[in-house]
Parts: C-alpha cells; structure tokens; sequence
C-alpha cells in the first residue's frame, strides 16, 4: 500500500540539520523507544538520541570525525551502539536491525540502488526503512549549491540561481549569466558545484520512486514537500523538494498506511504549532 500527500517545511532554512525534529518525526512514524536502528550517511547527536531510548543506535558514515565523535559522545550519555566508517552503498553491520534511519543522506548516495539493497538486508523481517531527504535533483533548488567566493557564500536559499535552472539551462548560459553578476572566477565555482560536485547523486524524483519500488521492501508511506511554485515544461523536473519514505521489511497490513500517516500527521502538526 501506498499513501502520497503533501506536506510543507521539513528543513530549516539554514542553520543545520535540525536533529531532535527529524527524530520526533521517525518515533511518530516507525517508532525508536526500544528498538535496535541503524543510522545510515549520517551520526545524531547521540544527545539527542538518547532521549528516545533505543535499545540500540549504530552509525554507518564515511565522515571519520563524525563517528569518532559520536562514539565519544554516545559512551559519554551511555547510548548502547557505535558508529563505524562504512560507505552508504556497500556497508556491512553483521546484525539485523528494526530500524533503519537515515537523513538527507539518499541524494548523495551512489550507487543509491546498491545502498538500499544493504539497508533491505540490514532490516530484522518486519522492520522499516524511515528516510527523509533533500533538495532533490529535480526539485527548484535540487543542485544544492552551496559555495564560498572572495564575495562571500552562493547558496541555493539565497537565489542565485533561478528555480531550477540547473535543468533547463546549459552550463555555458548559467556561467556567462553567474558571470556578469558575481565575475568569473564565482561563476566557475557554481558551475564545478552544480554539474561536477562528486557528492550529488543527481537522481531524480520518478528515479527515486521507481528505485524503492524494486528494492524488495513495502511501501508504507511517501510523502512530498513541495515548493508552490510551477515547475517548468523539462523532461523530470518536479515541483517535490523533498520526500519521506516508510519501507518495510514484509507485508504490510491494511491498516498500516493510515496509521502511519495519522500518527506522522500529528507529530508533523505539533512542529508547526511550536513555530
């Protein structure tokens, strides 16, 4: 089964990634109190963590300073777990888990593919798969720019490209328009970021889609933040900045979807209130 909504804010703005949010989220939607999870392409704070009780929490990430800092952290709070330095897409645990988490994480990984069979095979039967993720590539701001020139910082929340122009221009028009605004040696930056950045996977939303529905897990829940914005008349781009997917290791029930999704609907209707 297979539930589609849309729903409105998940990121902050800036600032970073706005932890104990995303985690609210995953205890509404699959539930962390008492449970073994795996975190993938990314450590939280386990801080934050710790409030929910996991049974277990351990960390797949390539970013070395990230996990030792985690296990530092998580031996510091008595958080039951480790992280360890795995790449997203070929990672190996050696145990089964109820969980599997992972944030803004799925448009970096390459070979996504690859990554989400490790994750179906890390899941205990029955467990979930809880992943929330962006901007995606054929969103408005799914190029993610974010560089610093002589002139300061270009990021995609500040405008400097047009909404998704990263689709329905070349690099040749986006570098002589960059240029006459902000010089060349900025423009060149933008252009290396967009199109070259090693850490974007560039997969779109209906790639996305179509990957999960191979993956031999059960859809549960997809859900999309949109911008209101129209997106224009090229081949992929959509109006989905980000989405949230609920997997399942097995069948799901009739009643899963909706319970699922109210129980989301409220965590989600509690954030907006507290803004």
């Amino acid at each position: 089964m297979n539930a589609t909504t849309e729903v409105y804010g998940y990121n902050d703005a800036r600032g970073g990634t706005p932890h104990a949010k995303y985690l609210r989220f995953a205890q509404a939607a699959v539930g962390i109190e008492g449970k073994s999870v795996l975190e993938v392409g990314g450590c939280t704070p386990p801080t934050e963590i710790v409030k929910y009780r996991p049974a277990r929490w351990d960390a797949a990430n390539l970013d070395a300073k990230a996990v030792e800092n985690f296990n530092k952290q998580a031996a510091a709070v008595g958080l039951v777990g480790a992280a360890a330095v795995q790449d997203a897409s070929q990672f190996d645990m050696g145990r089964k888990y109820d969980v599997v988490y992972s944030i803004n994480a799925f448009e970096h990984i390459k070979p996504l593919p690859r990554a989400v069979d490790c994750m179906r095979n890390s899941l205990a039967s029955g467990g979930k798969l809880f992943a929330l993720f962006g901007p995606i590539w054929s969103g408005d701001v799914g190029h993610h720019l974010s560089v610093m020139t002589e002139a300061g910082e270009l990021h995609f929340n500040d405008g400097v490209l047009d909404p998704w122009e990263h689709l329905t221009a070349t690099p040749e028009q986006m570098h002589a328009r960059l240029e006459k605004k902000y010089g060349k040696a900025p423009a060149d930056r933008v252009i290396e970021f967009v199109y070259r950045f090693p850490d974007l996977n560039r997969v779109f939303e209906h790639e996305f889609l179509d990957i999960f529905a191979k993956s031999g897990l059960n859809s549960i829940l997809t859900l999309r933040n949109k911008t209101s914005k129209k997106p224009p008349p090229v081949a992929g781009a959509t109006a989905t900045r980000e989405l949230m997917v609920v997997l399942k290791n097995g069948r799901a029930s009739l009643l899963e979807t909706p319970l699922t999704l109210a129980r989301f609907a409220i965590a989600f209707a509690r954030e907006r209130l507290k803004r």
